[in-house]
């Protein structure tokens, strides 16, 4: 068990020394941004609006994270690691290569609630068939495909944001949704302690459908800058025709 900690350890030092060579020099801010900045930014709806539905997506997102390993009896260290390995490898495809071509034939909303709804099924799927690893297992690989999409577009709506710089809406962005990924472990045990695991999942899937229930309300929030100026080119591309 230490050594997959010592592995994990091991990369964390090789991505910090890839950063030192690889990554240019951040000219800093302009203005020195005050302490309580991230706290005072989440007075923007928008913002605020986009951390909620993080904050409920992340609930799901570490609902499977901290409570789906317990639900894989029989099977070894190696194999659970190879299921969360599946399950990282979809998430890092969705989010790099399907998400922006996803975004780019339909649009960022209708991309999200694709990725959210059916985040969802899955978590369905694994609150329905608790007691059987196998299902489990299948509805964890499978659902990091729906939350790479679901990362990529929410990280990319909440930064942009022309009131607030950029790294201070990060900051508050980043505080609101990971308070989802705080709770989300305890209230799981907690639910399953006081019912079973079948109502973790259930209630996971709850707080994403809230989600897709505050996405659908703050549609105007989720138009990228690329999606107007592209509304912009048809619109004057019509005109002159």
């Amino acid at each position: 068990m230490a050594f997959s900690v010592y592995g994990v350890a091991i990369l964390m030092f090789i991505a910090a020394l890839t950063i030192m060579v690889s990554l240019e020099p951040i000219a800093k801010p302009a203005k020195k941004a005050p302490f309580f900045a991230g706290a005072v930014a989440l007075k923007n709806h928008r913002l605020r609006s986009i951390g909620i539905i993080a904050l409920l997506y992340n609930f799901g997102f570490f609902t499977i994270l901290a409570y789906a390993p317990f639900l894989l009896v029989g099977l070894t260290e190696l194999q659970v690691g190879f299921v969360f390995f599946g399950w990282g490898v979809m998430l890092a495809i969705a989010s790099v290569f399907i998400a922006p071509r996803m975004e780019q034939k339909t649009n960022t909303l209708v991309t999200l609630l694709f990725g959210l709804s059916f985040f969802l099924i899955c978590l369905m799927v694994i609150g329905i068939y608790a007691d059987q690893p196998a299902l489990v297992a299948f509805g964890v690989i499978i659902a990091g495909f729906f939350q790479g999409l679901v990362n990529t577009l929410l990280t990319t709506v909440a930064m942009e944001n022309d009131s607030i710089e950029r790294s201070v809406a990060s900051s508050a962005y980043s505080f609101i949704r990971f308070t989802g990924g705080a709770i989300a472990p305890f209230v799981a045990g907690k639910i399953a302690e006081k019912w079973s695991a079948h109502w973790t999942f259930y209630f996971a899937s709850l707080m994403i459908l809230i989600g897709i229930f505050f996405v659908l309300r703050n549609q105007k929030y989720f138009v990228t800058v690329e999606e107007v100026e592209k509304e912009i080119e048809l619109t004057e591309g019509q005109e002159l025709s």
